[in-house]
């Protein structure tokens, strides 16, 4: 069949750049598409292409998907436009699905029996747990097993040396330990997980090239779907399977995945791994307005480590994107609830992490709000500092329970040692007040009886307090914060549990609503026929939606990173949440939280919203309640611009610079004053003013601008 005759049978529309890509079959080529940019048309189309006008065998050709739900739909497409009977000669799969057919066949030609696949999520969890346990991790809590699950596998793609793994931390447990413990359990047992299904492929292909040649022959040609999200280990056996033709289709600017090891570093340096290959480019997006395109690709072209490509749409303008400022970030999930309530073309909501859906799915449900919900975790409710909470505020109803209090006591700076305690608790009966137990037990010193005596007092105040007033009090005067500082805790999951307390002011009644919204989250059904979608951004990625309403656009949650590489994931986590949407795009942030503005040096507004500045902007005050008119902020302009600007220190100073900065460091800020530098994530420092009290301000700001310095001693 020639491409004519091809084209008029099955008339798929193809622009000129996708015709080239599917006419493309011989060789190593590399496809980078922009979102949008009809991706798998191209693949599907592609596959019937080879068959139909060059011939090849259909046995011959590998497609390979980054997930089972991709290889369903690749194959459905497929068979909508080229029939079922082709289909069934194809070969659609992941890699985990490649690589047990690797093994299979390499233990049939060796006689062996393949190490049986550890598949059982819930016997893998409770695996995981048991050696958190044996290695020092007393009560791991689901989010610690997850967290430990994600390390290991992001070990075994990013492919580290054992010396690697040694070196690599992770907080809240021994995880080298943990790594090795886990290894030698599978060896014993005889099984693998799935990440080892990829480590013993790539094994057996590097040791045995008559299994290497076998597959060679079976696959000639390999298509591979959303590269930018292989592993480094995954694009090694892609590398050694590869040979008549390997046709990779993928974005770097699309790559987010970095926490579970995807490597679009193979991408940037394809030609280099395969010389004379060809690098082909779809750049129009048909999905988007022009308002949402222009602004887009102008936004991702900050990053360094992409190659240069420039998206475009000949789609209508549309409605400009919205930056709408809340007066506070509690308001805005009453935002959203009006969203829900009017919602009658598709819309997502889509946020960075799955805590940030929790106070709408409150209010939703408390309203009778349908919803669908795509990705439905409960680790919130079991993480150490959710649970800490809930025990202490159970404790105000229950104060006799010496077991609930001896959970948490020391993290209220009540300095008493375990034994002793537990020796004064014992037999105590529960219609007893732990603290009258105490103060009248005589083994207590006088400041100790002073801490208990305090703690007492705050107590009896806190059921008569809202929601969040008890919260507060636990944090900012009973210890708490000081507990959560010293042990460097992220504190994120505070403003959820404070957002939530506002929507249920009676305590007991607050209570009550966490263990049920618990239940909630965890049976919610996944509802497609709703218009509204509750989304995280990397649940999202591949699907569209009319509308679009990215939240949370603040410095700490996106980005969460400050610098390098790690920033340059967040600006594409931010392109592909932007990009999902079809005629409207609005996104959220907010001023203050919970009534106190942000520091000077750590705004709230994150930064990305000043480098991809939307058309239009909608603040819910009048500029009179900002306390600056349009004239003024012209003067001000006008007053900057007359400036001129001293040149600031070099990257490679303020590298050098900062690593003076280090926890214990005493510091002078030209506005705070003297302090001590507490702690420090990446270009974050946490510092105790002596005077301004504890700010966390951004160091590599400060030191740009000249306003801090270490405290020098005369």
């Amino acid at each position: 069949m020639t491409y004519e005759e091809f084209r008029a049978q099955y008339p798929i529309p193809l622009n000129p750049q996708q015709e080239e890509a599917v006419r493309l079959t011989e060789g190593p080529a590399l496809l980078l598409a922009v979102p949008g940019s009809g991706k798998t048309t191209v693949l599907v189309t592609r596959l019937g292409y080879m068959l139909c006008c060059r011939g090849i065998p259909p046995e011959q050709i590998l497609t390979v998907t980054y997930t089972v739900a991709a290889t369903r739909d690749m194959r459905a497409r497929f068979v909508g436009f080229f029939g079922e009977e082709q289909a069934g000669r194809l070969t659609f799969r992941t890699i985990n699905g490649l690589c047990a057919v690797v093994i299979g066949y390499y233990a049939r030609q060796r006689g062996t029996e393949p190490f049986a696949l550890l598949d059982n999520e819930r016997q893998l969890s409770g695996v995981i747990r048991d050696l958190l346990v044996r290695t020092g991790a007393a009560f791991p809590s689901e989010l610690l097993v997850k967290t430990a699950r994600t390390h290991i596998t992001y070990c075994k793609n990013m492919m580290l040396t054992e010396a690697e793994i040694y070196a690599h931390k992770v907080e809240g447990m021994d995880f080298p330990r943990v790594y090795f413990e886990y290894q030698d359990y599978l060896l014993r047992s005889r099984r693998m997980d799935y990440d080892d299904q990829m480590v013993f492929t790539c094994r057996i292909l590097r040791k045995h090239p008559d299994i290497l040649a076998h597959f060679r022959r079976r696959w000639p040609y390999i298509c591979v779907d959303e590269a930018q999200d292989t592993s480094k280990i995954q694009h090694a056996i892609l590398r050694l399977l590869a040979s008549k033709s390997l046709f990779m289709v993928g974005d770097e600017d699309q790559s987010i995945y970095g926490f579970r090891a995807a490597w679009p570093q193979a991408l940037l340096e394809f030609e280099e791994v395969f010389p004379g290959a060809r690098i082909l480019k779809l750049e129009t997006n048909y999905r988007s307005t022009r308002a949402i395109v222009e602004r887009a690709d102008a936004f991702i072209r900050r990053n360094q480590n992409r190659r240069p490509k420039r998206m475009r749409t000949e789609n209508q303008q549309g409605c400009p994107i919205r930056r709408i400022t809340l007066e506070d970030y509690n308001r805005q999930y009453n935002y959203l609830l009006k969203v829900a309530e009017n919602c009658t073309e598709s819309t997502a909501i889509l946020y960075r992490n799955n805590d940030s859906a929790l106070p709408l799915l409150d209010l939703l449900d408390q309203r009778g709000i349908p919803c669908s919900c795509r990705q439905r975790e409960a680790f919130f409710f079991t993480s150490p500092l959710v649970r800490d909470i809930t025990d202490m505020l159970e404790f105000a109803f229950n104060d006799g329970d010496g077991d609930l209090f001896l959970r948490f006591y020391y993290k209220l700076d009540l300095r008493i040692k375990k034994a002793v305690l537990t020796s004064l608790l014992y037999g105590a009966g529960r219609d007893r007040s732990v603290f009258e137990t105490l103060l009248e037990s005589g083994r207590l010193e006088p400041w100790q009886m002073g801490k208990v005596k305090a703690l007492q007092t705050h107590y009896a105040k806190m059921p008569g307090l809202t929601s969040f007033a008890a919260i507060q009090r636990l944090v900012r005067y009973m210890g708490y914060g000081d507990y959560l500082q010293d042990q460097h805790s992220d504190t994120a999951r505070l403003d959820i549990l404070l957002s939530l307390a506002n929507q249920t002011p009676v305590l007991g009644k607050f209570l009550l609503r966490l263990r049920e919204l618990r239940g909630i989250v965890e049976a919610m059904p996944l509802r497609p026929e709703c218009p509204l979608t509750l989304s995280t951004i990397h649940a999202s990625k591949g699907l569209e939606y009319d509308r679009v309403i990215l939240i949370d656009a603040s410095e700490g949650l996106l980005p969460s990173a400050e610098e390098g590489e790690e920033l340059e994931e967040e600006r594409r986590l931010f392109y592909v949440g932007a990009t999902r949407a079809r005629k409207q795009l609005e996104l959220l942030c907010y001023e203050k939280k919970f009534g106190e503005p942000a520091d000077v040096s750590f705004p709230f507004v994150s930064q990305f919203l000043g480098e991809a500045p939307p058309a239009e902007k909608r603040d819910q005050r009048q500029a009179q309640e900002r306390g600056q008119t349009a004239e003024k902020r012209q003067d001000t302009e006008k007053r900057r611009a007359r400036t001129p600007k001293a040149a600031g220190p070099t990257a490679e100073q303020l590298s050098a610079w900062m690593k003076d900065y280090l926890p214990g460091t005493e510091v002078t800020h030209k506005v705070f004053g003297r302090g001590l530098l507490t702690g420090r994530k990446g270009t974050f420092a946490t510092i105790a003013f002596m005077e301004a009290g504890t700010k966390k301000i951004d160091l590599a700001a400060c030191l740009r601008q000249g306003k801090i310095q270490l405290t020098r001693f005369m």
